[in-house]
């Protein structure tokens, strides 16, 4: 719908002034010209990590659908077995591997699926006090800790992914509204795990942390408002899962009211009764670093003849080659977290866009 005579004007928020007003000339000057922008998702459009905060949620809660035969498969899935770098020690200095976490991870789960999660012969607040629940949630957090630092982004990525295999589409989207909803209501702080003393097993005793806590962020739920009521599409590209990103952008008790066609994320593959397996679904990019870049060339441009976006956003490594591929991108809002992408704070488009690391919310500096 045209808005010829309309005023673009972007809510004041939290923005530093100069992007606000750098954001509105933008949608001025590009209004009703049948052109895009693109986001990513996670530390973006909101605070924190979607994906990691069901991990984390899923652990918590015991959410899972997988017998322990098939947990400690996937657990297992595409990991190599050599021992990992010097820093990745247990608390009595030895250096761990990916087998002597899983062997721990899958004994602990037997007694958690046997006792809870298919048979509730304890309740949750009686589950979470054994020794147990204790190491799996330690040595599961280590694992995935270790996973993206020893092998690659990529496998730590599918790791997550698969365990939510044993799940219908559906399934996975109402846990992730129960996770999104439970961790908007949390602290965003550094957590910190330790395995249980009692249970030391074959990994020992680890200790590790995680960051909790997701936020929603005003003043780009505004911006995607005002780009779309100016006629400008808006498009998110997402490292996270499909479904996840579905909730958390469509789902109008968020507020951000995107469009499902419009999400661009990973995928795995399902069944004919749409349960999810684990298994990547390669007929798409897999959405991160240059995979961003393939998805919006395969799926977006052509809608554009060919043009680039006008606005893309990030605030990782994951995002460097969507934020720097095209010609036609005339702003690049960076999101800009410590010691993430400061090649780009140079570059002429930029707009560096700080935060608040204690309530997640815009910085105006």
């Amino acid at each position: 719908m045209s808005i010829e005579n309309s005023c673009v004007r972007l809510d004041e928020g939290r923005w530093n002034p100069k992007n606000r007003e750098v954001l509105e000339k933008l949608i001025k000057e590009y209004r009703n010209t049948n052109n895009y922008a693109v986001f990513d998702w996670d530390n973006t459009s909101i605070q924190g990590d979607t994906q990691l905060n069901l991990f984390i949620y899923q652990i918590e809660n015991l959410k899972y659908k997988l017998s322990p035969e098939k947990f400690n498969e996937v657990i297992r899935k595409n990991v190599p077995t050599n021992d990992f770098k010097e820093r990745f020690k247990n608390l009595d200095g030895e250096v761990l591997n990916a087998t002597r976490l899983a062997n721990d991870i899958y004994k602990s789960y037997t007694y958690l699926y046997e006792n809870y999660i298919f048979d509730k012969k304890l309740s949750l607040k009686e589950i979470r006090n054994t020794e147990e629940f204790k190491d799996f949630r330690a040595k599961m957090h280590y694992l995935h800790n270790a996973l993206p630092s020893n092998f690659s982004a990529e496998l730590a990525c599918l790791w997550e992914f698969y365990l939510l295999s044993g799940m219908t589409k559906d399934e996975v989207k109402s846990l992730a509204k129960q996770s999104n909803d439970a961790k908007l209501g949390e602290a965003l702080e550094n957590i910190i795990v330790e395995s249980s003393n009692k249970l030391t097993g074959e990994a020992g005793r680890v200790r590790t942390g995680y960051e909790n806590g997701l936020r929603i962020r005003p003043e780009m739920t505004n911006l995607y408002h005002e780009l779309k009521r100016n006629d400008i599409d808006v498009y998110i590209v997402s490292a996270s899962m499909q479904e996840l990103i579905e909730v958390f952008a469509t789902d109008k008790s968020y507020g951000y009211n995107l469009n499902k066609e419009d999400i661009y994320a990973m995928k795995v593959k399902t069944t004919a009764d749409n349960i999810l397996i684990d298994d990547y679904n390669h007929e798409i990019p897999f959405t991160q670093k240059e995979g961003k870049s393939e998805t919006i060339d395969r799926f977006i441009r052509p809608k554009y003849n060919g043009r680039g976006p006008i606005l893309v956003a990030g605030d990782a490594v994951g995002d460097e080659s969507m934020l720097t591929k095209y010609k036609d991108t005339k702003v690049l809002l960076i999101m800009k977290r410590e010691g993430k992408l400061d090649n780009l704070v140079s570059d002429k488009r930029a707009l560096i866009q700080h935060r608040n690391l204690q309530t997640g919310l815009l910085d105006p500096k």
